[in-house]
């Protein structure tokens, strides 16, 4: 697939729907008379140092997240601390990705994964009106993320539409932060063992072609700020594996955690959103955090 060609779509909404949060498939509004999206303030002896929570990168439209406790942090924080600190240009992220995407001579994406899902993988291609010419030579990883890029991009899910940019406008003039870029995320998926690399295409391919109502679901846990919920979602699914757990979740969570430490020593006020996953469980930021000393408490 040819980046100039416009191939490389949506590639914002990708991580997000990565790790199983970027929205809800086929409906344009969440109902959410009174969400309680959930929100931690991070102290010591001095008080409050930084306020964190966990975001959706793309939401259906006019769907109701924002309460005045977010925007209170936020306002009291010196910067706005986000995955990546540059706003979403597609064609950036286009070309990023397709520094990383091809190996020559490969078998087309049907026939490097497990028959029994194979299937499961055409169905989906015949959904989203793509086939594996449009792959050809791509890695399983960079095929994954298109296909969960264009189901999202067909079911309404829009950056615009997602926190982040919402943050970035009620920061007003505030310094934005990013903990990654869109290279090294990018890079995190292309170092994955061939092994996660087809697990993820894998269950890309389960998930889309899938008729429940997951991504729903967990749209209302994170609106209601049911981190308990989100923590057993992110158990399952390509998650469920214990590589892609740790190069996707885990392992960024600790490398994000010292960031943030040395944020908060270094005197700077964060208010720190990342993806919902990232805050929530054992491995979560919050209980990373609190690991290293800092008093963390969720605000009602």
């Amino acid at each position: 697939m040819s980046v100039n060609g416009g191939s490389f779509r949506k590639i914002g909404v990708a991580l997000a729907f990565a790790l199983g949060l970027a929205g809800c498939h086929g409906h344009k509004k969440a109902e959410a008379p009174q969400a309680r999206v959930a929100l931690w303030e991070i102290t010591d002896a001095t008080g409050p140092r930084a306020w964190l929570m966990g975001t959706v990168h793309a939401l259906p439209d006019k769907t109701v997240w924002l309460r005045p406790e977010i925007a209170k942090g936020l306002g009291a924080a010196d910067r706005l601390v986000l995955e990546i600190g540059e706003p979403l240009d597609q064609h950036v992220a286009g070309i990023a990705l397709a520094r990383l995407a091809y190996t020559p001579g490969m078998p087309p994406p049907s026939e490097r994964i497990d028959p029994a899902h194979k299937a499961e993988l055409l169905d989906v291609y015949r959904r989203l009106g793509v086939s594996d010419d449009n792959f050809t030579n791509e890695e399983n990883w960079a095929v994954a993320l298109q296909l969960a890029a264009i189901a999202g991009e067909k079911d309404g899910q829009e950056p615009g539409n997602g926190v982040e940019p919402a943050l970035r406008k009620l920061a007003g003039k505030k310094p934005v932060v990013g903990m990654e870029t869109i290279d090294s995320q990018f890079g995190i998926f292309d170092a994955l063992p061939p092994r996660q690399q087809q697990v993820l295409l894998e269950q890309v391919a389960v998930e889309a072609a899938s008729k429940d109502d997951e991504d729903r679901d967990m749209l209302k846990l994170w609106l209601k700020g049911d981190e308990d919920g989100i923590a057993r979602e992110s158990q399952r699914g390509f998650l469920a594996d214990p590589g892609l757990h740790a190069a996707l979740l885990s392992g960024r969570n600790h490398d994000w955690a010292r960031q943030i430490d040395a944020m908060l020593r270094s005197g700077a006020r964060p208010f720190v959103a990342v993806g919902a996953a990232h805050v929530a469980g054992n491995d979560g930021l919050p209980a990373l955090l609190a690991e290293r000393g800092w008093t963390v408490r969720r605000i009602p």
